[in-house]
């Protein structure tokens, strides 16, 4: 009767014991579908999805005519294009002018001599004379240069050059930009030449197409009194 009654309430507390974690499995359950519902009820809702903006298109480029555009603030990428900024137009400077030999007197002008073209002025002073820049420009011949001698082209950008021939030194080179009335070389007897002097030339569009160079350069304000003189 003992071991019988021993298996019975064995059996009894087996199936208390399997009821009893069938029970808290429920609760427990019950509990977390509880917790995650109030947990739900308090958050708050889903941000609204934000509409994509267009990647814009780099680099911004301005506008023809003197309009640029104006950018935004600064917010980690570039701004939105704004209203159109218009330039104040900015004159170009006026280009001075100045004697190349200041203390020389003219000896030979521009015209036919000895049958061919004698394409510039001949400036004579005292051998080793300062010779400066007529204008502003740059230096794009400086060198020997058959008859002309030892002889400096500059280009002034205005679409003229000017040309200083028969120098005894030359003082640039090429690529250099010059001032008006910088010392560029000294005047000298080399190449086809009789006697010291600056042969100056004027030349419009390019090399070898020369002007009268003293009406050109009293056109811009400087005499070179004894040649080309202005109609009254």
């Amino acid at each position: 009767m003992l071991p019988a009654m021993f298996a019975s309430r064995g059996r009894t507390a087996l199936t208390m014991t399997a009821l009893g974690a069938t029970l808290a499995t429920g609760i427990g359950a019950a509990g977390m579908s509880a917790a995650s519902a109030s947990t739900l009820a308090v958050s708050d809702p889903p941000p609204a999805a934000h509409p994509a903006h267009a990647t814009a298109t780099l680099p911004v480029v301005a506008p023809s005519g003197d309009q640029a555009p104006r950018l935004g603030p600064a917010s980690g990428a570039a701004g939105p294009v704004g209203a159109p900024v218009r330039l104040k137009a900015r004159p170009l400077p006026k280009l001075r002018w100045v004697h190349p030999l200041p203390s020389a007197t003219v000896t030979s002008c521009f015209g036919q001599r000895w049958g061919r073209l004698h394409a510039g002025v001949d400036l004579a002073a005292a051998n080793g004379s300062p010779v400066v820049a007529a204008g502003a420009g740059t230096v794009v011949s400086a060198g020997p240069n058959g008859g002309y001698g030892n002889a400096i082209l500059i280009d002034h950008g205005n679409g003229y050059l000017t040309h200083y021939g028969h120098l005894s030194a030359i003082g640039v080179e090429v690529g250099q930009v010059v001032k008006a009335g910088e010392h560029i070389g000294d005047e000298g007897s080399t190449g086809h030449s009789t006697g010291p002097h600056l042969h100056f030339e004027v030349h419009e569009g390019h090399f070898q197409n020369p002007l009268e160079p003293t009406a050109w350069m009293r056109g811009h304000g400087v005499e070179i009194p004894g040649c080309s003189e202005p109609e009254s």
